[in-house]
């Protein structure tokens, strides 16, 4: 059987090295004439920090200042990843590929992409990978393997960094 990937779901940390990874999910969505939505998740801060910034800056509370910085932080990401997957698409000789959405959530990461990729609208998941050393990698929590383990659709790990960059 020959799966159809017609919802292609880009996850981006916005690293110097996503690019490369929206390079290969532009590509591809363009080659298989499939929509792509781009997802950046944004951790979200302690309550306690929350709760210090709002005080610092005379909001009310802590929601108030919650919901004005995510709603101007997550239209700038918005309007930045669209110029980004504009000018990729761009590039190619022939665009066929459609940018359905740029989603700018806060959360956890992997607990958002795993929801996204549960949600049963998008066939493919790609994401970049990041060569953390063995302290860094468990210091952050790094979520991918646990992503490739239980996602419901398969996941394209892009490689971000490195001397097999191609500037894409």
């Amino acid at each position: 059987m020959v799966p159809n990937i017609n919802n292609i779901l880009y996850t981006t940390d916005l690293s110097d090295g996503a690019r490369k990874a929206m390079g290969y999910a532009v590509a591809l969505a363009n080659a298989l004439e499939a929509s792509l939505t781009v997802l950046h998740v944004i951790k979200e801060t302690s309550a306690n920090a929350e709760l210090l910034m709002a005080a610092f800056l005379g909001y009310a509370s802590k929601e108030e200042l919650k919901q004005k910085s995510q709603g101007q932080i997550a239209e700038e990401i918005k309007e930045r990843l669209g110029e980004i997957c504009d000018d990729l698409g761009c590039r190619l000789p022939y665009c066929r590929f459609s940018l359905a959405d740029v989603i700018v959530e806060f959360g956890r990461p992997g607990d958002m992409i795993m929801r996204y990729a549960e949600s049963g609208k998008y066939d493919l998941l790609v994401m970049g990978r990041h060569d953390y050393g063995f302290i860094e990698s468990a210091m952050t929590g790094h979520s991918a393997k646990g992503l490739i383990r239980q996602s419901p659709i398969p996941v394209l790990l892009v490689p971000v960094a490195g001397d097999n960059d191609k500037g894409v």
